[in-house]
């Protein structure tokens, strides 16, 4: 009877204790979860001839995405986000709005963030916050039929290209651990980007993007 309770009392204990996921100097962190980018969109207008105030919109997109981080101390961090690219789609708006979906591209946002993290290395709840270097790179640019009628009714095909740039993303997040090696993470980041579209017609549209990302993910500690 003794041993039971001593069993049971150290049972107990051992499951009020807070779980600890050591985050120190020479860690790392691998995960994988799902990402949602979108898009803040403020569009300047399509260069002539096209009608005035023939301006873009640009859909949200979700994917699967990941990444590594590596400790460089107990409280920073490298941290490297890994994703399947975005397919977003493209859409009219202003004197283009009727005509609805105008195309689709992909992006493919390749982020290195450096990372402050508060509280102690073991602890259960770390947030953190960030910055990055971002590439924004969009490939697969395609035109719809509609874009066609709209910027070049009865001759070939619209086909667009997105320009890649690069940018400044701010990022805040935190992670919880479930155990000794298991965490869940969470983030929220805002990309400062802008870029141009640029058609086969010879016209131009510059537009903001400042694309906000929230991110969930479970990962490991090795």
């Amino acid at each position: 009877m003794k041993h039971s309770l001593k069993f049971l009392t150290a049972s107990a204990i051992a499951l009020a204790a807070p779980l600890a996921l050591a985050q120190s100097a020479g860690t790392w962190l691998a995960r994988v979860g799902a990402t949602t980018i979108t898009p803040s969109v403020t569009s300047g207008d399509m260069t002539a001839p096209s009608f005035a105030g023939t301006k873009s919109d640009v859909g949200a997109a979700s994917q699967v995405s990941g990444g590594v981080t590596y400790f460089y101390t107990d409280n920073v961090s490298v941290d490297l986000p890994l994703a399947l690219p975005f397919k977003h789609k493209l859409y009219g708006a202003g004197a283009l709005a009727a005509a609805g979906q105008i195309g689709e591209v992909q992006s493919l946002p390749m982020t290195v963030f450096l990372q402050y993290r508060f509280m102690d290395a073991n602890s259960q709840f770390r947030p953190y916050v960030g910055l990055g270097a971002t590439y924004a790179y969009f490939s697969n640019a395609v035109g719809s039929g509609a874009l066609t009628a709209m910027t070049n009714p009865g001759g070939p095909a619209t086909t667009l290209n997105v320009d890649s740039k690069f940018a400044i993303t701010p990022q805040i997040g935190a992670t919880f651990a479930l155990d000794d090696k298991t965490f869940v993470d969470v983030f929220y980041s805002k990309t400062m980007l802008s870029t141009r579209n640029s058609f086969s017609t010879g016209q131009t549209l510059d537009i903001t993007l400042d694309p906000s990302s929230f991110g969930i993910t479970v990962g490991t500690r090795f």
